[in-house]
């Protein structure tokens, strides 16, 4: 059986930050690819992207083990260069059964105003959207015919509370992943970058194996994630060899 598996785009296969950004800290990003401890962004629209180590070997293991869908709740016109970068070819993206963005998500105005002083909005995703889609359960049921894909949905999304309108163990959520940090200089001492390393989508990453015992299980989702919750492993700074003399 292929389950349904919905993954989030950025904080959980990208990280992304604004070109804006890039150029403020121009010197600081060149400094770390001259020592090669960062590699070059990719860019795309208004950001600068960097994929998570093996994204892309990932994502072609879970489209052979899965039926795959991205879901993000950027602006549709944020999430397409997102997306053509992390899939360059339209083969690539129609292997998705579908891929969502912000008009697809719930959208709820909080009391509270952002730094600009507007309103501030917050966007859910909300699985009954998914599943109330004849079209996408008829293109599902081809392999299962049969299944219940209500049972057999997984989401993997870094913010717990998108998916809080959503049935009890339908979703893990794996820390927000970041390349790096930008720390800003205080006092004396100078802005710098705090690189990590993370293996959580590599063959022996906890990710993919987590993943791969879902395969081996006979049950529902919910009843795997229940029984077997998802534990991110320690967050670790990358050191460079001179770091270890």
């Amino acid at each position: 059986m292929k389950r349904l598996l919905i993954l989030d785009l950025n904080g959980i296969l990208i990280h992304r930050i604004y070109k804006k950004d890039y150029i403020k800290y121009q010197k600081l990003f060149q400094n770390e690819f001259n020592n090669f401890t960062l590699t070059q962004p990719r860019f795309k629209g208004n950001f600068c992207i960097w994929f998570r180590p093996n994204v892309q070997q990932f994502i072609s293991w879970c489209l052979e083990h899965f039926n795959v869908a991205i879901w993000s709740s950027v602006q549709k016109h944020n999430m397409e260069p997102l997306l053509e970068t992390l899939l360059p070819t339209e083969d690539d993206r129609s292997k998705l059964l579908f891929w969502w963005h912000q008009e697809n998500c719930l959208m709820e105005e909080n009391s509270n105003k952002n730094e600009a002083g507007k309103q501030s909005t917050s966007f859910y995703k909300v699985l009954d959207e998914v599943w109330k889609r004849v079209d996408l359960e008829e293109k599902w049921l081809i392999e299962q015919p049969g299944e219940n894909w209500r049972q057999q949905t997984l989401m993997i999304d870094d913010n717990k509370t998108k998916v809080r309108d959503n049935p009890q163990f339908t979703s893990i959520h794996p820390r927000t992943w970041k390349l790096f940090d930008i720390i800003e200089s205080t006092g004396d001492e100078s802005a710098k970058l705090k690189i990590y390393d993370d293996h959580t989508l590599e063959d022996d990453g906890p990710l993919k194996k987590w993943l791969q015992q879902l395969l081996e299980w006979k049950g529902s989702v919910p009843e795997y994630v229940e029984q077997h919750p998802y534990v991110d492993p320690p967050i670790k700074e990358k050191t460079t060899d001179w770091d270890d003399d």
